[in-house]
């Protein structure tokens, strides 16, 4: 459930859940916490408990998983001999995009 405004400008929403109008749950260990129409309890909730955590795991995963994907790109390029500019078509970006928004190709043109 979104809290009932649609101004959810805050982005620790994206790991909570609003349970009942004046109560959160934690998306990531559970927790229910109050909530009376602003965040800071979540936002203190998710600094002690979490954010270290993610930050610390996050960046090298991200990393790994960019290598990844790149190299998964370039080996379906060169089985399906593709050229390197369909990275640049604006359908297949499309669809990575649906896949996931925060993907950055690897541009064709050199």
């Amino acid at each position: 459930m979104v809290p009932a405004r649609k101004r959810r400008i805050s982005p620790v929403w994206e790991h909570f859940d609003l349970i009942t109008p004046n109560k959160v749950r934690c998306l990531l260990c559970s927790k229910e916490l109050g909530y009376n129409n602003n965040t800071s309890s979540m936002l203190r909730h998710y600094r002690a408990l979490h954010q270290n955590k993610e930050e610390t795991g996050a960046s090298p995963s991200q990393a790994t998983r960019k290598q990844e994907l790149d190299e998964a790109l370039v080996s379906m390029i060169v089985k399906d001999t593709q050229p390197f500019s369909i990275v640049d078509d604006v359908g297949f970006r499309a669809f990575v995009s649906k896949l996931d928004p925060n993907c950055v190709l690897l541009q064709g043109r050199l």
